[in-house]
Parts: structure tokens; C-alpha cells; sequence
């Protein structure tokens, strides 16, 4: 795949300076016409000049793309940029007419040369200023077009990602299997505890309202209130499959509470624990989510203390954790980490951060919801 990617780049940029060269053949094609009839001179040696004048300008336009590449627009400061590229446009118009001086001196030797060259030296520098601008123009009009494409691409993958992850966590609700266990539980729970199945009931109409809410209100960013309230409903239900085997603990800092972090960030990360490092155990295990501010970062954790390195699950590639690294990187390039730790026999630990924002602008879904019902199932908190 890498190398199938390297040969489609490597053909797309000989095309691109293919293109560019036959951009200059027009030049050169009208000024071998231009020198054929003033100088009434043969095919040949008009096409050989209208070549011998485009391929200066040509070379040195390689180097102004190179330099709208480090001087880049939009610019922090305007006046500066214009000044370094008139600077740039008089060094590409004096290296033109210092060429096509040395190119006269080959045949007319010095002396006629310089002669021959102050018949259009001021016009050659204008000429060089204009063709400067042309292609820095033409050059920031391409790169600018690449950075809008590469910018809608990002938010296509970050839009896809979302959707992937709330996907996932909608089906990782409604698998079959989890139905099934769900239900038989509910259905023990309702002949000697109706208040308790009641409440596992309500627990996953709420997981499903919150992703059908995001859904329906294409929300990117929830408050990290409203994430953990998702996660202890999705956790109090796996508790009803788990029983005692399932332990958590919270150690949430309430200043980060109203922090705002992307939807469907956390549950993908507690799954990715209960699937791996308490399910598979008869002794099941302890996952612990942690949240706090360090700086002006929020940094969220999921530890579990199960076996560690499962191959499918240290490699970070699975559905939900891809989901959630695409999407901090798409979102947050730059300003955030996602960083995976885990050795054989010391557990699996996810912890991401990102800038830390207050999400007082962003409307709380927990507002749109009945009171909560009490828990089906019991979680150790230890808050701050």
C-alpha cells in the first residue's frame, strides 16, 4: 500500500512539472516567432532562441515556487510579505538578465554582449518583475486551492470518523449477544426487583436518546458532564451481565466537568476495557476512568488492570480506538495526544489529552433528558 501510494505521488508530481514545462512552450513559441521575423532568421535558429529565452525563466520560476512555499499567505504580517517578494521579484529579474547576458557572450563574446544588452536591459527587468508576479501569483493560487482541498478532506475524515464512532457505540449496543444477556437479566430482574429493571430500562433509552441526539442535532462537541453520565449507563448495564466481576472507579476532577472533548470520545475507550480485559476473565477486573486539568490541557484516562497487550487491543487499531485518534488528530492537529501503554501482565491504559475549553457555549444534552433513573448497578467513585 505504501509503495502504491509513493508511485501515484511520485507520477502526480512528474505530470504537474510536465504541465509546467509545457506551459513555457507558448513562450518560447512566440518569441522564436518574434526573433524570425525581425531577424529574418531561419526556423531553426528562431526556435533555438525562443528556447534559449523560456528555459531562463523557466529554471528560476522552480525556485519561486520553491519560495512560496516558505513564504506562505496568508501572511501574519502583509507589508512584510510584499517587501521580501519585491525583493525576490528584483533577484529572480537581475539572475534573468545576468543569464541571458552570459548566453549572448557565448557567441558575441563580451564586448558585444554588453553592447547587445543595454538595447533591452530596462525592459528585461521589467519583464522579470511580471513574470516574477505571474507565477508566485499562479504558484499561491495552487497551493492555496491544495490547502482548501486538504482542509475539506480533513473535515470529511473527522465527519467520518464521528459517524463511524457513533456508529459503534450504537452497535456495540444493540450486538445481538448484548441484547440478549441485557434482556434475560431485565427479565430476572422483574420477578424480584421491579424498580431495579425499571431503572435498566430507563438507563439504556437514555444511551440510545443521547447518540440519536447527537445524530439528530449533528452535535461535535458535548461537555464532558454529559460523556460520563453516558458512560456510567453504558457501565451500570454491563454490570447487570458482569455482576461483581466488573469494578470501576472514577477519579474525575469536578474542574473538568464542563470541559469540552468530542462526542463519543470516552465509551469507545471503556468498551475497548470491558471487552478485553473483563470479560474474557472469570475474575474480571477494575477499570479506572480518570479525568483532570494539567495546564491548559484535559487529560482523560481509561486504566484496566487485565492482562495487557492483547494483540488486538494494544495495537490501537481497533474500530472504536482508531475512531477516537483519527478524530483528536483531524480535530485538535498539533494540540493533542493519544497515547497507548501496556506491558504483559500490567493492564492497558488509554490516556488523551487536548486543549481544555469551557463548554459554557455548548448546549447540555442532559437538559433535554427526564430525570435520571437510580443506578441498575453500583460504581466506586472516588471524585477529585
Amino acid at each position: 500500500m505504501t509503495e502504491d501510494k509513493e508511485t501515484t505521488t511520485a507520477s502526480s508530481r512528474a505530470r504537474n512539472w510536465l504541465l509546467y514545462a509545457s506551459a513555457w512552450v507558448p513562450v518560447a513559441a512566440a518569441y522564436a516567432q518574434l526573433i524570425g521575423r525581425e531577424r529574418g532568421t531561419s526556423g531553426w535558429n528562431a526556435k533555438y532562441s525562443g528556447v534559449d529565452y523560456a528555459i531562463i525563466p523557466a529554471l528560476l520560476g522552480v525556485a519561486v515556487w520553491w519560495l512560496t512555499g516558505r513564504v506562505r499567505w496568508p501572511a501574519r504580517n502583509p507589508l512584510l510579505f510584499f517587501a521580501l517578494h519585491l525583493v525576490f521579484a528584483t533577484i529572480y529579474s537581475a539572475a534573468w538578465l545576468v543569464l541571458v547576458f552570459g548566453s549572448i557572450a557565448t557567441g558575441a563574446g563580451w564586448s558585444g554582449a554588453v553592447a547587445t544588452t543595454r538595447t533591452f536591459a530596462g525592459w528585461q527587468m521589467v519583464t522579470g518583475f511580471w513574470t516574477y508576479g505571474v507565477i508566485a501569483g499562479i504558484a499561491y493560487a495552487i497551493r492555496i486551492t491544495k490547502s482548501l482541498r486538504e482542509k475539506e478532506a480533513a473535515r470529511a475524515r473527522a465527519e467520518a470518523a464521528r459517524v463511524t464512532a457513533e456508529l459503534s457505540a450504537l452497535r456495540g449496543q444493540l450486538n445481538p449477544h448484548f441484547l440478549f444477556n441485557t434482556l434475560h437479566t431485565v427479565i430476572a430482574l422483574v420477578r424480584r426487583d421491579p424498580h431495579k429493571a425499571e431503572a435498566a430500562l430507563e438507563q439504556f433509552g437514555e444511551m440510545l436518546r443521547y447518540v440519536l441526539e447527537l445524530n439528530r442535532t449533528k452535535q461535535e462537541d458535548v461537555q464532558l458532564a454529559d460523556e460520563i453520565e453516558f458512560v456510567r449507563n453504558f457501565l451500570a448495564l454491563e454490570q447487570l451481565r458482569l455482576t461483581d466481576r466488573l469494578r470501576v472507579v472514577e477519579k474525575i476532577s469536578p474542574d473538568t466537568l464542563d470541559c469540552v472533548i468530542p462526542s463519543l470520545t470516552l465509551q469507545p475507550l471503556v468498551e475497548n476495557a470491558v471487552k478485553y480485559a473483563i470479560a474474557p476473565r472469570v475474575e474480571g477486573g477494575r477499570i479506572t476512568i480518570s479525568s483532570w486539568l494539567e495546564g491548559s490541557s484535559l487529560v482523560l484516562e481509561v486504566a484496566d488492570d487485565g492482562p495487557g497487550f492483547s494483540e488486538s487491543a494494544a495495537s490501537g487499531t481497533g474500530v472504536g480506538l482508531r475512531a477516537v485518534r483519527q478524530r483528536l488528530e483531524t480535530r485538535h492537529s498539533g494540540e493533542s495526544t493519544f497515547e497507548i501503554k501496556s506491558a504483559r501482565g500490567a493492564g492497558f491504559t488509554v490516556r488523551l489529552s487536548l486543549p481544555a475549553r469551557s463548554g459554557a457555549a455548548v448546549p447540555s444534552l442532559r437538559s433535554l433528558r427526564p430525570p435520571a433513573a437510580r443506578p441498575a448497578g453500583s460504581l466506586e467513585s472516588a471524585v477529585g
